[in-house]
This record gives structure tokens, C-alpha cells and sequence, in this order.
């Protein structure tokens, strides 16, 4: 198994209450909807960090702010994809019809 295909079967569906606490230490990072989370989790995975580098500094992936947090706490209407690159926690917020 590829680890894009690995990357791939890993991906999930959350809220954001789970994410809280991985918030609290630092650990998530949000994406922007340009960019596609498998790939992210890639090079992330792949020790790219010549292109990680380019997203952080371009704003594409981000922790996100303490009020984007406070925001995404309010409800769990607001859905995320999530992806698990040890230490941290790729999210992209899903879009909803």
C-alpha cells in the first residue's frame, strides 16, 4: 500500500469538539480550501518541508486562530476532514451542500 493510499484510508470525518484538545497543545493546522489534505499529509509525512514551508508562509495551512476555535465551538454543524500526521492534525474545513 502506497502511503497516498494509506493517507487516503486514514482520512475522517469530524467536528470540532474532538480537535479541541489537539488545538490546546498546538497540534492542529487548518487548510485552505485550494489545497488538498492527502497531498498536504504527503509531504508532511514525506518531510517536504520546502513545500510545507511555501503553504505556512503563503497562509494556505495555519493553526487556526483563537476565534476561529471559539467560532467552530459553537456548533457542530461545522464539519471537518481530518488527517493524523504524528504530531499533528490536518484539518480543511467540508464543504456542505
Amino acid at each position: 500500500m502506497s502511503l497516498r493510499e494509506k493517507l487516503e484510508a486514514d482520512l475522517l470525518e469530524t467536528s470540532w469538539a474532538p480537535l479541541a484538545e489537539h488545538f490546546a497543545k498546538g497540534a492542529v493546522y487548518l487548510l485552505d480550501k485550494d489545497l488538498e489534505l492527502v497531498e498536504v499529509g504527503e509531504s508532511m509525512a514525506s518531510d517536504n518541508l520546502s513545500e510545507v514551508k511555501q503553504w505556512l508562509d503563503n497562509g494556505l495551512l495555519y493553526p487556526p486562530t483563537p476565534e476561529e476555535a471559539l467560532q467552530f465551538n459553537k456548533t457542530d454543524e461545522v464539519l471537518f476532514n481530518m488527517l493524523i500526521i504524528e504530531p499533528y492534525v490536518l484539518i480543511q474545513r467540508k464543504i456542505q451542500a
